[in-house]
């Protein structure tokens, strides 16, 4: 390949020499050289494999070949030597790169960016990029340069299109406009070095021009002859371009435009070219070369002495030597976009954006800079994490990952070295060290949404934005204490915060209120600065004497004066996903504190807070300060309290401040415990009605019981066993479940009247408790709710409850006697601890040698010696509404059991036992079950109950089972209920399936909460389900709904199946299924209601019941004993009968109120009450044994009894494997036999297995290709008028000769078979219309003459001359006058055939009137219930308006009964089906007339019983934008709400034809927020298509999938 290469340079060196150069172009795809010789062209790919190539260039000298990527935005290179390597030289900052050159003497690379309209330069590796040109540019495109004399060429194709030229240098006074007239879209340009001439091409005007260096001595090459063209380059007498229109490359004369060739054709997408040749690259003097003209970065060409000029690369200063760059930019404006960083220097006037070189940022929010270390801190709301980096994209690193839910604002005290950010997902505001460590959280109440962030470390002050319900400005002291809200009226958004250090100002923007404002530091002298054309201010900074902020509307960064106001100013415009910004001085570090000095001595964190109180040492989460107040430590033990809306802690070592645990959404938090084992803690909270957990430092908040709790004011962890215990006031239970909330138990639930608290001693496998009751009490059982015992009776209410673990006794506080006593484990040896001064004892904990407690009257935390109550201490004074308390200390979780290792072997619980209850052999622990579990044989594992009863109320479901051991219902553990309608139970795969009514969706989950899926989804809430019933044999779900009234069947995973039961007169509701006789059961609520049985496929319909009905609300079946049940909210009664509507009986008639849920279940009926709150049953046979069951169970709305399906019953099932074989639907016959069916819509195939679309259009039909009308009479076809909704029946249609006959059906035959008496159309069109007997038929256009006008010296038939009526006209006068004369007989056939065809119209009419056709023949229609036969039109076809007759065969006329067919045969029922379905009236059509003038019917679309006519006496227009109705009213799971079709006539229909979208466009072309990677822009490459009136300009922008 290489040698190869070798031989084509060479060739291309000796063509050149002979005339016959290379050339070098671009066709997106790859880059090609080209040998041309004898005006055809032989290329060789350069380099392949491309995404978008467009603009092209190359280095002679050393071989290399550079292009543009414009779809992957980068500018590359390659060498021509055969390797392909594709080198990356620019790969960041480009967005549409058009034009490129090569400055072949200073070895730089040049090119031209359309959208953000610069022009840039660099060296050829791509190092030390500058921004040249910047400011009135509007679509800069082409670019050639002339090194030999200083000056670069470009080409604008913007609103004021032009070409340029300016110095290479950049320098503006050499820029000049040297082309502005006459040009449009000037593409490409090339250079004459040794004519000095410019040549360009314009692709609107479509000429090739040329004119001096200056401008001067313009010139036409070629114009109005070319195509589409691009590019173009030239040698020599000759000129080269590239077109897109042709695809081809073309040459000509660059003078005359003559001898014009194609070099080559038939190129995909041609783009730029240039002539590869050295003669395009002339040596001359290179002013740089010698030390790169003692510049330090760039040394660039210029036109003027000394021909050269030094530069820096962009944003970098040049100094005053003119030589030497800065070390880099010192003011810059640090940019978050969403998903990356940009740098803007301040000391350049082009503020070019230069992106930083980082990785994983996905949505990038604030950012800040420490210039210090010269680090950028950001932080991520999707990465969810904080990071850094610095300048130059090195040392990036993520510095806090955990706990980072919506990170908003961010702020870096330099001095101190510490980080502060806001966070509105924890609704936070934190600190930690720079490097991420010393995390703490310093303020997490009372904050809503917290966004922006800024501090002042030198007074010690941090400064927030809250935008939340009552949006606000607050201020704090570094550490978080001192908090004041500096502003809180007439705020909106208050996003971005600034302080002016200075003048000691802080401002603010408002992206509501749409306001720059500014005030003191303390909130007074508020004034607006800004108030005009701010859509929505977003990021925010200041600095020296600017404000500068981001605009999520505009795309813009702008910034005005901070005294003013004025002094406006863009910095960056049409930038998208703006986000976050700060503007800093890198090289300034200002301001002193105490914790700039080796951190004040501090282990951890040193906050700095306003004097006098000066800066303070910290600790992180976790740790404590010892007493020198400077070094922190793990603390040995602590308290914890909760105080309703927190839970906080106390050192018991140095100090007693509390400190907050940052735990987000705590309401009322009651009781309170830990886990020694993984630093968590435990509460209940009594408003949530929840029990929760999270770590020691407010992290991973977890809800863990969230279902069936009321108000658990006691709580304990059992630290051995891993499980959590509580007592609940609100439901008289006292429960137990592992840590994570899994395997929940009811322990205690008889004989419990208000229990309060709770405490465990897992070693020996006791719990006690209090009960606050008519008679107050402190009792004590097993663990496992065994061997219970009250153990003190004659007590007060006890709220506190500890034990001491050491000594081996039980503590508590009795607030009814104000006092605090002691007994041992057995309530024995009982004495008074603390009796004085003591008005409310409430919380109560030990440790040591010490009790703890609070009291709600002095609001105090205390201690005494815990057994004289000598020295007394108060802890804490001032806090109010103490809950709980405890002391976290591992001496308070100590011991061990036989739980303690491997979970007792426990499958779910381990229950340890008391010691002195066990035997010799026995074991110390139990294994246990979830409430409603089984212990299995081997005693370790459990098993799910088999049969229960369900029930549902509005946002939960719950289990009953009436003879558990341990209780009798417990609430399912599913998450998001809301609005339960109706619910029923799998038991194959043991999931529990509802209606959603919020969502109107039907929804699915184990009853442990898991797999929880959407099985019928809604997005179009085009249907509302009413009611379900599972078939578990066939896996089919079937539900009602109340939208469309109709019965919908949906496969279980998911997939729709079809409609079974639908039509105006249905109104189905409640439903039940017999699945093994392949039954349903439904009530429909019509009037007068119905009870209604039939197969489950909807056919073998039978009415049960339709008297004695006045609100039948709820359906159950006895499948066992064949019996139906239904209860009557009017009536008040609940009734049975058979299945087979016999037997009717009464079965509850009173007493009851609402009875909307109906189950049998074992020997009984059981019925949910709404409006009494209650459960009840009753024999279902006799009606006897009526007993309540539960009450108190508000917003009642369904039952459901779930029985056990065995494997073998399954087995025995017909359809229970692979749905019998069915494609849809399997209807059982019997315990063997079954039969497939199909859903309304679908016919079965003759493999009676198989559902499939009804058969095709017979062969006397055209089907259209797409839409609902699908067949029409082939006589319509090609027509000229189009019936199809796509018109496919006008399309392809042939042409005729103008020697042949076009037949109505579209085919063409001799005009010499027109009118010969054999039918040659199909549609016989070639007979009709002939002339009489006695008539002339004119030879050229079969024109009729009467014979009279034959020979009359007349050109009657006005087919040339003399007429052919005229010609052969050589009788005599006479002889033509008795031709013309008809023979006698003739008189007597007319008179024959008018009465024949009399009598026959009579006959017909006649016959018309004795089949019976109703008056109101358009609402009879019937669907087709019957297979197609083969002499019946298929269905789907309609009438048009204009009076054609689209058959769609619902009934079929034979003879003269009007016969209707039944879908029994369809679906492989029995004809003994008694109903038909109907459709609407609005779907039908007024029936074609063949006496009639079809004119007159332009109403309603209507369904023939008659085959088509072909009479079209009359065409009206045609309806326009009235869709076709569909094949049924509802005919798959989606039901449509009603038929869309209007009832009115319509005499004439204007169709509006819109030229433009309705809706205004986006604010920009390319992007709106949040969006811009996904959207595209509307023309190839620029925005300003989007506004432009005319067509856009070509450009190079590859294609896109947009």
């Amino acid at each position: 390949m290489q040698f190869g290469l070798g031989l084509l340079v060479f060739w291309s060196i000796l063509n050149v020499l002979q005339g016959n150069p290379s050339l070098l172009f671009a066709n997106r795809r790859d880059v090609q050289l080209i040998e041309v010789s004898n005006g055809k062209g032989n290329s060789t790919v350069i380099i392949g494999g491309l995404e978008d190539a467009a603009a092209v260039d190359f280095y002679y000298e050393e071989s290399m070949v550079f292009w543009t990527e414009v779809s992957l935005e980068m500018i590359k290179r390659t060498y021509i030597n055969g390797s392909r390597i594709s080198l990356d030289v620019v790969t960041t900052g480009l967005v549409s790169p058009d034009g490129l050159a090569c400055d072949w003497l200073g070895k730089k690379l040049y090119w031209t960016d359309s959208e953000t309209n610069r022009i840039e330069v660099s060296n050829l590796d791509g190092s030390h990029r500058k921004v040249l040109f910047w400011e009135d540019l509007d679509q800069p495109r082409a670019i050639a340069l002339d090194p030999l004399n200083g000056y670069m060429y470009w080409t604008d194709w913007g609103e004021m299109p032009k070409i340029e030229r300016a110095g290479m240098d950049g320098n503006p006074l050499s820029r000049q406009v040297i082309v502005n007239t006459n040009i449009h879209w000037p593409n490409g340009l090339t250079l004459d070095y040794e004519d000095s001439k410019i040549f360009w091409v314009d692709a609107k005007l479509v000429y090739i021009n040329s004119c001096n260096f200056d401008g001067s001595d313009r010139r036409a090459v070629i114009e109005g002859k070319l195509a589409h063209p691009f590019a173009l380059t030239q040698l020599g007498d000759t000129l080269y371009w590239t077109d897109w229109q042709t695809q081809s490359i073309h040459s000509c004369n660059k003078v005359t435009g003559q001898d014009r060739k194609v070099i080559q054709s038939e190129i995909f997408s041609p783009m730029d070219i240039h002539v590869y040749s050295a003669l395009r690259q002339p040596k001359g003097v290179n002013p740089c070369s010698k030390s790169n003209g003692n510049c330090s970065h760039l040394c660039l060409m210029s036109p003027r002495p000394p021909y050269y000029a030094c530069a820096c690369p962009t944003g970098v200063p040049l100094l005053s030597d003119k030589r030497t760059c800065a070390s880099g930019p010192e003011k810059i404006l640090l940019l978050a976009r969403r998903t990356d960083l940009r740098r803007i220097s301040l000391d350049t006037p082009d503020y070019t954006d230069v992106v930083l070189q980082l990785e994983n940022i996905n949505h990038a929010i604030a950012i800040d800079y420490d210039p210090v270390d010269g680090y950028v801190y950001w932080t991520d709301d999707e990465f969810r994490a904080i990071q850094r980096a610095y300048l130059d994209g090195s040392g990036q690193e993520i510095i806090v990952s955990t706990e980072v839910d919506h990170p908003d604002g961010i702020a870096v005290d330099w001095v101190a070295r510490n980080l502060y950010w806001t966070d509105t997902g924890t609704d936070r505001i934190e600190v930690a060290r720079l490097n991420g460590t010393s995390r703490k959280v310093l303020i997490s109440e009372a904050l809503d949404e917290p966004r922006a962030i800024t501090v002042d470390p030198v007074e010690g002050y941090m400064y927030w934005t809250d935008w939340g319900k009552n949006p606000m400005i607050e201020r704090a002291n570094l550490d978080g204490t001192d908090r004041v809200t500096l502003v809180n009226v007439t705020n909106g958004w208050p996003n971005g915060i600034a302080i002016d250090h200075v003048e000691r100002k802080l401002y603010w923007g408002d992206a509501k209120n749409d306001k720059i404002e500014m005030a003191n530091l303390d909130g007074s002298g508020r004034v607006v600065l800004v108030s005009e054309e701010l859509p929505h201010i977003f990021g925010f900074s200041l600095l020296d004497d600017y404000i500068y902020w981001t605009d999520w509307q505009r795309r813009s960064i702008e910034r005005v004066h901070k005294q003013t106001g004025g002094q406006r100013e863009v910095i960056v415009d049409q930038l998208p996903d703006l986000m976050g910004l700060t503007a800093v001085n890198v090289n300034k570090v200002t301001g002193s504190n105490p914790c700039g000095n080796n951190n004040n001595g501090c282990s951890h964190l040193c906050l700095n807070r306003p004097k006098p109180k000066g800066a303070i040492c910290a600790c992180p989460m976790g740790l404590e300060l010892i007493a020198n107040q400077k070094t922190c430590i793990v603390p040995e033990g602590f308290i914890l309290f909760t105080r309703r809306a927190d839970i906080r802690r106390i050192s018991l070592e140095t100090n007693h401040n509390d400190v907050p645990i940052p735990i987000s959404g705590v309401e009322e938090a009651l009781a309170l415990d830990f886990d020694i084992n993984d630093n968590r803690i435990y509460w209940t909270d009594g408003r949530l009605k929840n029990i929760n957990r999270a770590f020691m430092n407010g992290s991973a908040l977890e809800h863990i019981v969230e279902f069936g709790v009321e108000y658990p004011e006691g709580m304990a962890v059992d630290w051995v066993a891993h499980n959590i215990y509580w007592a609940d006031m609100g439901t008289n239970r006292i429960e137990v479940c592992r840590l994570d909330g899994s395997a929940r138990k009811v322990l205690i639930w008889k004989d419990l009247d208000n229990p309060r608290a709770l405490a465990l001693d897992p070693p020996n496998g006791h719990m006690y408790w209090t009960d606050w009751g008519k008679q107050p009490k402190l009792e004590r059982a097993a663990l496992d709710g065994t061997q219970r015992q009250v153990l003190v009776d004659n007590l007060g209410r006890v709220q506190g409850l500890t034990i001491d673990y050491l000594d081996r006794r039980l503590y508590w506080a009795d607030f009814d006697a104000k006092v605090i006593e002691s007994a041992d484990m057995k309530g024995m040896n009982r004495r008074k601890v603390i009796h004085d001064h003591i008005p409310y004892p409430y919380g109560l904990t030990q440790y040591e040698d010490f009790i703890f407690w609070t009291d709600w009257k002095t609001n105090c935390i205390e201690r005494a010696n815990k057994t004289s109550g000598s020295n007394r201490t108060v802890i804490q004074e001032k806090v109010d509404l103490i809950m709980d308390i405890l002391v976290f200390h591992a001496s308070r979780q100590s011991g061990w059991n036989t739980c303690g290792l491997n979970n007792g072997g426990c499958s779910h619980l381990c229950l340890a036992q008391p010691s002195e209850s066990l035997g010799v052999n026995s074991t110390r622990h139990k294994c246990a079950c979830p409430t409603h579990y089984s212990l299995n044989p081997d005693n370790k594992t459990c098993a799910a109950p088999a049969t229960f009863l369900l029930f549902s109320q509005k946002n939960a479901i719950s289990r009953m089972v009436l003879h558990a051991q341990d209780n009798l219902d417990v609430i399912l553990p599913i998450q998001g209920l809301r609005n339960i309608k109706a619910i029923s139970y799998d038991p194959v795969k043991e999931f529990v399936y509802w209606i959603d009514g919020k969502s109107k969706t039907i929804v699915r989950a184990h009853d442990d909460g898991s797999q929880l899926s959407v099985v019928v989804s809604n997005p179009l809430k085009r249907h509302q389900p009413y009611d379900i019933a599972i078939d578990p044999f066939s896996r089919y779900i079937y539900w009602t709904c109340a939208e469309n009234n109709v019965i919908n069947v949906t496969h279980l995973n998911t997939t729709a199946v079809g409609v079974v039961v639908e039509g105006e007169d249905e109104k189905p509701r409640s439903i039940v299924l017999h699945p093994e006789k392949g039954h349903m059961y439904w009530i429909n609520m019509v009037n007068p209601p119905r009870i209604e049985k039939a197969a489950v496929d909807g056919t073998d319909r039978v009415q049960l019941f339709s008297t004695d009905l006045r609100q039948p609300v709820a359906l159950a079946i006895d499948t066992q004993n064949g019996r139906l049940y239904w209860s009557d909210a009017d009536l008040k009664r609940i009734e049975s009968s058979d299945l087979l509507g016999g037997n009717r009986e009464v079965l509850v008639d009173g007493n009851i109120v609402n009875p909307n849920g109906l189950a049998v279940f074992g020997q009984f009926v059981y019925w949910t009450d709404k409006d009494q709150d209650l459960i009840e049953r009753i024999d279902k046979v006799n009606g006897k044994q009526r007993e309540w069951i539960q009450g108190r169970i508000n917003q009642l709305t369904d039952l459901h009894a779930v029985q056990v399906i065995s494997a073998e019953e399954r087995v025995k099932h017909p359809c229970a494997q692979n749905n019998g074989g069915c494609s849809h639907i399997c209807v059982a016959q019997g315990s063997k036999e079954r039969r497939c069916s199909c859903p309304v819509g679908l016919v079965l195939k003759p493999n009676e297995v198989t559902c499939a679309e009804p058969p095709p259009c017979s062969p006397e039909q055209f089907s259209c290709r797409s839409g609902t009308i699908t067949c029409l009479p082939i006589s319509w076809r090609c027509d000229g008028f189009p019936e199809c909704e796509d018109e496919s029946d006008e399309d392809d249609c042939p042409a005729c000769s103008e020697a042949e006959f076009k037949c109505s059906s579209g085919s063409c035959v001799p005009a010499e078979k027109v009118c010969d008496g054999h039918k040659d159309c199909s549609d016989d069109t070639d007979e009709s219309n002939c002339c009489q007997d006695e008539d002339f038929r004119c030879v050229d256009n079969h024109k009729c003459v009467a014979a009279t006008r034959r020979c009359d010296g007349k050109n009657d038939c006005e087919d040339g001359e003399p007429g052919s009526d005229e010609a052969d006209c050589d009788m005599s006068n006479a002889s033509k006058q008795g031709a013309t004369q008809p023979p006698p007989y003739s008189v007597a056939i007319i008179i024959a055939v008018v009465f024949i065809v009399v009598l026959f119209v009579i006959i017909y009419v006649c016959r018309r009137r004795n089949q019976g056709i109703p008056d109101d023949v358009d609402t009879m229609m019937v669907k087709p219930l019957n297979p197609m036969m083969e002499d019946i039109t298929p269905q789907h076809t309609l009438t048009s308006s204009r009076g054609k007759s689209y058959t769609t065969a619902l009934s079929v006329s034979t003879g003269s009964g009007h016969q209707t067919y039944d879908r029994n045969h369809l679906t492989g029922a029995s004809s003994s089906s008694s109903t038909v379905t109907h459709y609407p009236k609005e779907t039908l059509n007024p029936p074609p007339s063949p006496v009639t003038d079809r004119s007159q019917y332009t109403g309603d679309i209507y369904y023939s019983s008659n085959s088509p006519s072909t009479v079209r006496s009359y065409r009206p227009y045609r309806l326009r934008d009235i869709p076709p109705p569909p094949t049924t009213p509802c005919s798959t799971d989606v039901c449509e709400e009603s038929e869309p079709y209007p009832s009115q006539k319509y005499n004439s229909v204007v169709e509006l034809n819109y030229d433009s979208d309705p809706y205004p466009p986006p604010p920009t072309p390319r992007s709106h927020y949040l969006s811009d990677e996904q959207s595209c822009p509307p023309s190839p490459s620029t925005e300003r298509s989007f506004f432009n009136p005319y067509p856009p300009p070509p450009s190079p922008v590859g294609m896109s999938d947009c």
